[in-house]
């Protein structure tokens, strides 16, 4: 419980008691509790969406779910996105790269690429949401819901396919240590992947199963490029990868509900 506790306190802003004296070991190794936040973020999402969808038009509850997940993160992933955006769009250097992700500004790129993430993201959802029905037994007419409830889980499990195949791309920080937790425990990320796996095609049929590859493809395709660019990774690469792997989920699902 401690574990998740803090994997929660770190990646969201839900009101969890702040764990004390948590050792450098203990943080990084609560990663294996992310894809469990991500759960916890999916319930949330899904059971706003049935609710909302009673009352407004799917544009509205789109928007209103974007901006409650930007809520309840924190924009943690999002702050991370932009980051890498700003650096990798420089087309500078990979030193000024590192250096440019570690400035706290955004830079024009950055804005412009969230600016982006965030209008495709809407419209993924509200295409999603338009498919659905509120307030309905388990369906086909179900599913769209059900993909929020996904969503959140898959993206906190692919992400660490950055962490555990490729090096920190910096001499010391957090990522180092998630980069050597992991490598301990190669078999307990591939069990979770497993049962993220059932989960997503237990739920979603083939839908799921297209949305799961999509994403996982993108996300290795993505963090060996930039790794082979950067000479590894950083922890605001592992923040847009787990934008990018929401957004690459949803466009793998989609078409099926159609």
């Amino acid at each position: 419980m401690r574990g998740f506790i803090i994997a929660a306190t770190f990646l969201t802003r839900l009101p969890f008691p702040a764990p004390t004296d948590v050792s450098q070991e203990e943080f990084t190794a609560s990663q294996r509790y992310y894809p469990i936040v991500g759960l916890l973020l999916g319930v949330i999402l899904s059971l706003s969406a049935l609710l909302l969808l009673n009352f407004y038009p799917p544009l509205v509850v789109a928007t209103a779910l974007i901006i409650e997940e930007l809520i309840l993160t924190g924009g943690i992933h999002m702050d991370g996105f932009m980051d890498s955006m700003d650096a990798l769009w420089s087309a500078r250097t990979p030193e000024k790269m590192l250096e440019i992700m570690k400035d706290s500004r955004v830079g024009s790129f950055g804005a412009l690429s969230a600016s982006a993430l965030l209008l495709l993201k809407f419209t993924l959802v509200a295409g999603l949401l338009q498919e659905s029905v509120p307030l309905v037994s388990f369906s086909t007419h179900f599913a769209p819901i059900l993909t929020l409830l996904i969503m959140p889980i898959l993206s906190r499990w692919v992400f660490m396919f950055g962490i555990l195949f490729y090096p920190y791309a910096r001499e010391e920080g957090l990522g180092q240590g998630f980069h050597e937790s992991s490598l301990q425990k190669p078999l307990f990320f591939t069990i979770e992947g497993l049962i993220c796996l059932a989960l997503t095609v237990y739920l979603l049929g083939l839908a799921g199963l297209i949305g799961f590859l999509f994403s996982i493809l993108f996300i290795y395709y993505f963090s060996k490029k930039v790794a082979r660019l950067l000479g590894g990774l950083t922890g605001d690469l592992y923040g847009a990868s787990i934008e990018l792997s929401e957004i690459l989920f949803l466009i793998g699902v989609i078409p099926f509900f159609r």
